[in-house]
């Protein structure tokens, strides 16, 4: 931290009051989290009880279906070691083997709360083009081959811990691994969390290949915070685009700068679409998303279910400027500043009612 004469010096972490603190997190901002290839993660539940091994901490689940299991540890529990790794894979044998609709209806049913998982995740990632045939036999295929990720996230981890981990990563197939440990800095009145993923060095070279994992994108989708991003692309957009995506642009980083309860995130898509994310902080969530489209024509998207439970109010007016019903993933390409100003004041409504 710069002090005022210009030096600087070494901040001392603060330890986390309890667990609950460090959970708080992970469920309220799972994109902190660094995890390799930088996948969205919609968390659908806490405390998830799993069929024959107890209760998982956090279950998630990546855009393309993978299930994403994450434990949550501080470095004085004595599970923190060795213990936390079997207990993971513990989890991760139990929702082995399970059908898509008893992983739903069986495991996640209480979490979802009579949403289906595929609109939950449609919701969160905001991705009107997600295909739920697409999404259903991703979800299929990883569940029976075991295709999993696994994150633990620590205050600190032990050396042991960073090592096995590693080694585990390197050897396994179908699974992946991800050690975090989440800082944390007291400065002044407000508290700091500082993420970083742990890696040790490699002592295996190869990663065994299976034929039982099953098939993924190769381009897989990664969000990155903030307007500048979606900015950094005007320039290689056709120029008939570029007054319209700049206008988007304005608007998202004036309504984030100006209400601390909103921010905003860019998602670069599988099939080349990027999109722009106005959120609600407390849910993560966002009435709309602004669209790049591969090719640079932009677009908005409504999220029905956001409104509804956010702004009702403004779901009428929105409709009437663009001459349709607002559904769940709902499209438009008339960018206008009118329309632009009413999703202004629902955003402003969102934020009230989240207090």
């Amino acid at each position: 931290m710069e002090q005022a004469n210009g030096a600087w010096s070494l901040q001392q972490t603060a330890r986390y009051e309890n667990e609950q603190a460090l959970h708080d997190i992970v469920m309220n901002t799972p994109d902190l989290l660094p995890l390799s290839g930088a996948p969205h993660l919609t968390v659908i539940g806490r405390e998830v009880a799993l069929p024959t091994s107890g209760y998982a901490d956090v279950i998630a689940v990546e855009p393309d279906g993978r299930p994403v299991i994450i434990e949550v540890k501080l470095k004085n529990n004595a599970e923190s070691r060795r213990a936390v790794i079997a207990q993971t894979l513990s989890y991760a044998a139990s929702i082995h083997g399970l059908s898509r609709f008893e992983f739903e209806e069986t495991i996640l049913s209480k979490h979802l709360a009579g949403q289906s998982l595929f609109d939950r995740v449609r919701e969160s990632t905001q991705d009107a083009e997600l295909s739920q045939s697409e999404f259903d036999g991703s979800l299929e295929a990883h569940l029976g081959a075991g295709s999993f990720r696994a994150v633990i996230v620590l205050d600190e981890a032990p050396p042991e811990l960073i090592n096995l981990m590693g080694f585990l990563e390197a050897v396994t197939s179908g699974m992946s691994f991800d050690l975090i440990a989440v800082n944390s800095y007291k400065i002044g009145d407000h508290r700091i969390a500082v993420p970083q993923r742990l890696d040790p060095e490699r002592r295996v070279d190869a990663v065994i290949a299976s034929s039982t994992r099953p098939a993924r994108r190769t381009t897989s989708g990664h969000l990155e915070p903030g307007v500048q991003p979606f900015r950094d692309l005007l320039s290689d957009t056709p120029e008939q685009y570029r007054p319209t995506l700049t206008l988007m642009a304005d608007w998202t980083q004036e309504l984030a700068s100006t209400n601390h309860n909103i921010t905003a995130a860019t998602y670069f898509g599988l099939a080349g679409d990027v999109s722009l994310l106005p959120r609600l902080k407390d849910e993560n969530v966002g009435l709309v998303t602004f669209w790049r489209y591969n090719g640079g024509k932009p677009a908005i998207s409504f999220w029905r279910s956001v409104f509804e439970r956010r702004a009702p109010q403004s779901i009428a007016p929105t409709e009437r400027l663009i001459g349709k019903p607002i559904g769940q993933g709902t499209t438009t390409n008339q960018v206008t500043r009118e329309l632009l100003t009413a999703l202004e004041n629902a955003y402003q409504s969102a934020s009230l009612a989240g207090r």
